[in-house]
């Protein structure tokens, strides 16, 4: 067996070398022999990979040791030793690239970044992807000469990368669950890197990372900011207004339905825009009529968010609602989670809604990623006082906060409480007009420093 893993293995090594992704002594190249105790068929260290004959590969064990054959084992070892354990793939392949290397080394040369690939066919030569119309996000991780601390780093990444890892500088790490499958992921993901490349150079500024520091807390927006401001406004809002008299119907007795009632019906006592639309109180009519007239012009009153709330459980509870993060979210969130900033939420939507958009997103269930809620009970998002608020909730000074979102005026506010402030710039964000603020238009590219 040995003797025929080390033909493929040169072999691919030798192919590979010819494409000009392993000049040199570059790359390095590894295949499980053996999983029980782990073994791992590889190159030695320092010897050129296009070239070299089976008999000369080496065996190492689990803690990167040579255990049969000459040569040193690269320090690289290590980091092929993770994604084998981390990911149980059976061959890694590691390769030198002109556009591993220069996109790494744009994105992540001193923070891990992510890029993104997507809406190409090559993306379905990747296991698991079945459409063209679909992003993933390849990791980027800073060099590091210390391998040990340098694949800690990248084990938690491991599970959800698209059976590849970007070192900057250094070039691309490719897997897969034998040698032909990681061979043929190593090929995909270099298409798709040289793709991307040659697309930088027609928009030399679109992967132009955004620094910003000083910063422990990010605090987010969720409407244009994560989330369409669409499916808000085509989804969630006509689901709570077509539920609303059934939903009332069968939960008006709940203590809790009947004080947002209650709540609602007052307001409505004293509405003069409800007054103006011809929808005058009236203690005999069906107070659902106000309710969908509210939710039809988004009217930011804190009870009618949270009956919207409650009605929303009730959909995603079902599997008729499920929200669709920007597809740049979950792996910024999942980064800016390892890296420690503490994470908090600020919308209109009452804090059981946003619990739920995160809890049942096209990314599952990522509520955890935040350790802070707020909602209008702490003030409106246009009053400065609202955020000075926030950041006292959260122990933090204004100034250690950045909050990003797509209404200038609450940028405005969270500007005046002392808060970093980002603008965010999406392609289908109805408000464009970011007055003097930075605009983020992609989280891959945001870089956050304390």
């Amino acid at each position: 067996m040995q003797h025929l893993l080390a033909q493929q293995l040169t072999a691919a090594m030798a192919a590979i070398h010819q494409r000009g992704w392993c000049e040199g002594t570059g790359g390095n190249f590894s295949c499980v022999l053996q999983r029980q105790p782990l073994q791992l068929l590889m190159a030695p260290s320092g010897v050129a990979k296009g070239s070299v004959a089976a008999e000369k590969l080496i065996v190492v064990d689990a803690a990167g040791q040579v255990q049969r054959g000459l040569g040193k084992a690269s320090a690289e070892t290590l980091l092929h030793l993770a994604i084998v354990e981390q990911t149980g793939a059976g061959a890694v392949l590691h390769t030198h690239s002109q556009a591993a290397t220069l996109l790494s080394q744009r994105l992540g040369q001193r923070q891990p970044a992510e890029l993104l690939l997507s809406d190409l066919e090559m993306l379905k030569g990747l296991a698991g992807i079945n459409t063209h119309a679909t992003t993933v996000a390849l990791p980027v991780l800073p060099n590091d000469q210390d391998l040990a601390r340098l694949s800690a780093a990248a084990r938690p990444l491991l599970s959800q990368a698209p059976q590849g890892l970007l070192i900057a500088g250094h070039g691309l790490y490719a897997w897969g669950q034998d040698l032909s499958s990681a061979q043929r992921h190593l090929e995909i993901l270099e298409f798709l890197l040289e793709q991307r490349w040659r697309q930088l150079l027609l928009e030399p500024q679109e992967l132009t990372p955004t620094e910003i520091s000083g910063v422990t807390h990010l605090l987010l927006d969720i409407e244009g900011t994560t989330c369409p401001v669409s499916y808000v406004s085509n989804t969630l809002f006509p689901y709570a207004s077509n539920s609303v008299d059934q939903y009332l119907q069968s939960n008006c007795q709940h203590t809790e339905v009947k004080a947002l009632i209650e709540a609602i019906g007052q307001n409505w006592q004293t509405d003069a825009d409800a007054s103006a639309a011809g929808l005058a109180f009236n203690p005999k009519a069906e107070i659902t009529t106000y309710i969908k007239w509210l939710i039809q012009n988004d009217r930011k009153l804190t009870p009618l968010k949270q009956l919207q709330g409650l009605i929303w459980k009730q959909g995603y509870a079902a599997g008729e609602l499920q929200a669709p993060l920007f597809e740049d979210v979950p792996a910024a969130l999942h980064r800016w989670w390892l890296q420690g900033l503490t994470l908090a939420v600020y919308s209109s939507g009452s804090i059981g809604a946003q619990q739920l958009l995160y809890g049942h997103s096209n990314a599952g269930d990522i509520k955890h990623f935040f350790s802070y809620w707020f909602d209008t009970n702490v003030g409106g998002k246009q009053q400065a006082q609202s955020y000075s608020k926030i950041a006292e909730m959260m122990n933090v000074a204004p100034g250690l906060v950045l909050f990003i979102s797509d209404v200038k005026a609450e940028l405005e506010a969270a500007e005046a409480a002392g808060m970093h402030v980002l603008f965010s710039y999406r392609s289908d964000n109805p408000q464009r007009d970011a007055g003097g603020f930075a605009k983020i238009h992609q989280y891959s590219l945001l870089q956050i420093s304390s």
